[in-house]
């Protein structure tokens, strides 16, 4: 089971990652708006900074819900926000036949 937690976990970290370029990328050609209004406004002031303040908040996430992994509560977060995360690549994947 731990050994699948930490590949759930690092699947988050990663797939984070990905959600971060593809909204880079979306709303550099005008075709999306950051949806959440406070990182919306760290977009507008410097992409790198949104970077780092998604991967950050995201990554402390994780490694709380890693610390709390003997509770059914964190492995439910860590699970539940793998598969939201994989449903917003999919989304942004979905999107990318229109860009072209």
């Amino acid at each position: 089971m731990r050994c699948r937690l930490t590949l759930v976990a690092g699947a988050v970290v990663i797939l984070n990652l990905l959600d971060a370029v593809f909204t880079l990328f979306y709303t550099q050609v005008g075709v999306a708006i950051e949806s959440n209004p406070m990182m919306h406004v760290v977009l507008k002031s410097h992409p790198v900074l949104f970077v780092l303040a998604k991967i950050s908040l995201v990554s402390l996430g994780v490694l709380l819900l890693w610390r709390m992994r003997d509770r059914r509560s964190a492995v439910v977060g860590l699970v539940g926000t793998s598969a939201a995360y994989t449903l917003l690549l999919i989304y942004h994947l979905s999107e990318v036949p229109r860009l072209i």
